[in-house]
């Protein structure tokens, strides 16, 4: 079953025939390609006689065509001259000095040029330069919560929390859903989930950087993995290897945090002061593309650490619904996430698997109640009781959240 992916659906509608780039990145495997297909096949529908060129750059025979100069050539010769001809370049990383492609084609007035990338520095030196003001980004992510409920609509109804179960374990790659709803056997999506974090890791980041030290990486990849939602640094992680007689220097750690960023496996999240309304230069939080790839790779049951993955979750959804998200800093305590709109506004975050518990109610509640502004404030969870209030801070069922079905909270 084909899911919309609605959000990115209408941004693209809304964008289309407008003389911007459309630029699409995220994870691969998150459904980019899948997406501008989709896209392909409404103006086909809507337009029959619609110019339409697609080229998946991550197709063999594609490559057959040569450098920069000849695929634009390529597509020149094929531009209808009395019509709009949208123009598709998936994974375009993959063309060497593809800038001079991107920025040939756009500057004839009778394309509408889409295009896509699995690395967050797809946008940087000369492509920014030259596109600088002329380009719209929209970031992929895997599926959410509620893409993928909706991906299960003909299955056997789930509980709430054995649907957050499934979710938090197996994760939301698209394919590797289909692969699990299709064949009824985890262990075939687990393989494709394996599948790709190695060809992210040796094609986008061993071969991209030249990295020869791949055991050294592993243990930098494994360390953060098994430290979602903990508060780390490079000088951190290198003093842990070290102290396990694995030796790596503070800059290394850091250059390989920065590959897995742009590789967008992991989410770099910095702190912000709420009190002093100031980003904090040190000590950061890390979280996953997809929580499967934790459990792929270090072989963890999910219940040893589903509060960790819960919070990942939220962090996902959170970088959906608002333009900026931080980790807060209080005075004396911790605040999972701050998260800011596109106008400013800001809202307060915890997370807790389960708050049912006097101590670690009050134990979450604490942080929320030193701030002393009138944002609004929220406590998710799983617990399944009537969303109370505790001193003007929510406390949300966590899954009703993720539906959007706990009034207007976002």
């Amino acid at each position: 079953m084909l899911i919309e992916r609605k959000p990115y659906m209408q941004k693209l509608r809304d964008l289309k025939d407008a003389h911007l780039i459309k630029v699409v990145t995220g994870l691969r495997r998150a459904g980019k390609s899948t997406l501008l297909e989709m896209f392909a096949d409404e103006i086909r529908l809507k337009t029959p006689d619609a110019s339409i060129l697609f080229l998946n750059f991550e197709n063999p025979d594609i490559f057959t065509i040569g450098d920069w100069k000849q695929i634009y050539d390529y597509v020149k010769v094929r531009l209808v001259a009395d019509r709009m001809n949208y123009v598709f370049l998936d994974e375009i990383q993959n063309i060497p000095t593809f800038e001079r492609l991107v920025d040939g084609l756009f500057i004839k007035k009778n394309v509408d040029l889409y295009i896509t990338g699995s690395n967050s520095q797809l946008l940087s030196g000369e492509l920014a330069t030259l596109l600088t003001g002329r380009y719209v980004e929209t970031e992929i992510l895997p599926f959410s919560f509620a893409e993928w409920v909706e991906s299960y609509e003909n299955s056997p109804k789930l509980t709430k929390n054995a649907s957050l179960a499934n979710f938090l374990q197996n994760g939301a790659i698209p394919q590797a859903v289909t692969l699990s709803m299709s064949t009824g056997n985890n262990n075939v999506a687990d393989s494709f989930v394996q599948g790709v974090l190695n060809t992210i890791v040796e094609k986008d980041i061993f071969k991209r950087h030249g990295i020869n030290n791949k055991t050294a990486f592993y243990k930098i990849l494994d360390f953060v993995f098994d430290s979602v939602g903990s508060i780390l640094s490079p000088r951190s992680i290198s003093d842990t290897l070290r102290s396990n007689n694995i030796v790596v220097d503070k800059l290394t750690v850091t250059n390989y945090l920065n590959y897995l960023t742009e590789a967008f496996i992991l989410y770099k999240v910095p702190r912000y002061d709420v009190k002093g309304k100031r980003l904090l230069q040190t000590l950061d939080k890390y979280y996953l593309a997809d929580t499967s790839f934790r459990r792929i790779r270090l072989g963890k049951k999910t219940a040893e650490d589903r509060g960790h993955l819960l919070e990942n979750v939220v962090y996902l959804e959170l970088r959906r619904r608002y333009n900026e998200v931080y980790v807060g800093k209080t005075r004396n305590n911790e605040i999972d996430f701050v998260a800011s709109d596109s106008g400013g506004y800001v809202s307060y975050y915890q997370v807790a698997y389960s708050v049912l518990d006097e101590k670690t109610l009050k134990r979450e509640l604490t942080p929320l109640k030193e701030i002393r502004d009138s944002n609004p404030k929220f406590l998710l969870s799983a617990d399944e009781d009537i969303n109370p209030v505790f001193d003007g801070i929510r406390k949300l069922n966590v899954v009703d959240w993720l539906l959007g079905r706990t009034n207007k909270v976002e």
